[in-house]
């Protein structure tokens, strides 16, 4: 800073801050405001009192209940993958073992038409309990697909 600036910055100072106090002082708003900064101070509001929804839960005898149907679910779709399972690997024996182009077509095709209703065992599943989400992950475990029947 240069000598003069040093000077004029007090000046400056010594000016403003006696008119920003007055002004303060002289309006009426900063008057009327004043005491309602005060009395949140000293106590606070109390809120108005608002209707809680009631929650209700279900007893623990149908909390069971849906805990049992939920596993038969889950129990079913475990037992429908097993048995695609067994399906697909019964499928790829069949083919391996085919020697004959149109039976190994017939078997590429009962192979898609099996996973087809394979998947549609696991949709209605999950429209039966929509709202397990359990269920709903296990349809994405779906059978793989046959090797002999990818690009053929």
């Amino acid at each position: 800073m240069t000598n003069s600036s040093h000077k004029i910055l007090p000046f400056l100072l010594a000016i403003t801050m006696p008119l920003a106090a007055v002004a303060q002082m002289s309006t009426p708003a900063a008057k009327a405001a004043a005491p309602a900064r005060a009395a949140p101070a000293t106590r606070p509001a109390t809120p108005a009192a608002v209707a809680r929804p009631v929650v209700t839960t279900p007893s623990h005898n149908a909390q069971f209940q849906q805990q049992v149907n939920r596993q038969q679910v889950i129990n079913q779709q475990n037992q429908n993958a097993v048995q695609q399972q067994l399906r697909q690997n019964n499928m790829n024996q069949q083919r391996n073992t085919a020697t004959d182009p149109g039976l190994r077509s017939q078997l590429d095709s009962a192979d898609r038409a099996q996973q087809q209703t394979y998947q549609s065992q696991q949709d209605a599943t999950v429209r039966r309990d929509p709202t397990n989400p359990r269920v709903r992950d296990a349809t994405q475990r779906t059978a793989p697909a046959s090797a002999g029947s990818a690009g053929h």
